[in-house]
């Protein structure tokens, strides 16, 4: 009763502060913030044809121009379609969450910043659809309902405007904090369900996360490491997590015991060493790179970029 209590507790503070509501469009619920009706306005937009969801930050439309594949900016979602990375942990439910949110044939907006298009030719531009709220219809962003709704996180590899930069920052606090999507703790399969059935409801889970942090990457060099710590004060058994690389490179921990204060590393390159190999080839790239933390349930504990 105590947690429920801290749950509910949690939940209405952040509701209170942040103005959050929910909205529905095609069965799917989600959560938006109200003040996002004054400061997220489309302008100097196009006008297009929805054609199909690629996956969750993906989609592809006509324009009164031309055919085009867009990737929606200052939001990345788990992968499912990429040709080199596998299929990612809630990767199905954020592509299940465009598609069933935004429907083929269906108009929406298209606003741009000053990068036109990314290295794969495709259009970058922030997506608009239309919802109703109180009995009127408002252009919603979705680029940061993906972000609020705990489907994708602020992609800031390649800044964007600073306004919104800071608003989707915010968006992914209120998602972590609420323990909606990939921050939560209900299971993805069950999210998958639901949105394959046209019913959606966002669940806020707060769950008990382990304190388990990645610490630092030493990418440099034939024996890279990447040092993880439990910052809490209860053991760890890491058997069956997973550390993951944007590369699309997986390593799964056999049994470990983490004490409090503890770290243990992951080695890998051409001199990896150490109780815990993961390869004897490159994984880190000295260029910038990602990792992912999961628990033994397949939830997100951790991430650190460089």
């Amino acid at each position: 009763m105590r947690k429920l209590a801290l749950f509910l507790f949690l939940f209405l503070v952040v509701a209170c502060f942040s103005g959050l509501i929910t909205l529905q469009k095609h069965g799917i619920e989600f959560f938006y913030l109200e003040e996002y009706f004054s400061v997220l306005q489309p302008e100097r937009y196009d006008l297009a044809t929805l054609v199909e969801g690629v996956d969750g930050d993906t989609v592809r439309v006509i324009t009164q121009a031309s055919a085009e594949t867009v990737r929606l900016i200052g939001v990345d979602t788990p992968e499912t379609v990429h040709p080199i990375i596998p299929a990612e942990p809630f990767g199905r439910a954020a592509s299940l969450f465009t598609k069933r949110l935004i429907k083929p044939g269906e108009t929406v907006l298209l606003t741009y910043d000053w990068n036109d298009r990314d290295r794969y030719g495709r259009l970058l531009a922030y997506l608009w659809f239309k919802a109703e709220w109180q009995g009127k219809e408002h252009w919603i962003l979705h680029n940061v309902v993906l972000v609020l709704n705990g489907f994708g996180q602020v992609y800031t590899v390649f800044p964007f405007r600073e306004d919104y930069m800071e608003i989707f920052q915010r968006a992914e606090e209120i998602a972590r904090e609420n323990g909606l999507g990939l921050w939560g703790s209900v299971p993805e399969s069950e999210i998958v369900d639901m949105l394959e059935k046209g019913r959606y409801k966002p669940t806020t889970s707060i769950s008990e996360r382990p304190a388990v942090k990645i610490v630092s990457i030493q990418y440099r060099g034939p024996n890279e490491y990447v040092l993880i710590k439990n910052v809490g004060d209860v053991p760890v058994n890491l058997r069956g997590w997973k550390l993951y690389s944007k590369g699309g490179q997986w390593y799964t921990f056999p049994e470990v015991i983490l004490q409090p204060g503890e770290t243990v590393s992951v080695h890998s390159g051409p001199s990896a060493s150490g109780p815990l190999v993961w390869t004897k080839r490159y994984v880190w790239n000295d260029r910038g790179d990602k990792a992912s933390l999961y628990d033994a349930n397949g939830r997100l504990v951790d991430e650190y970029r460089y």
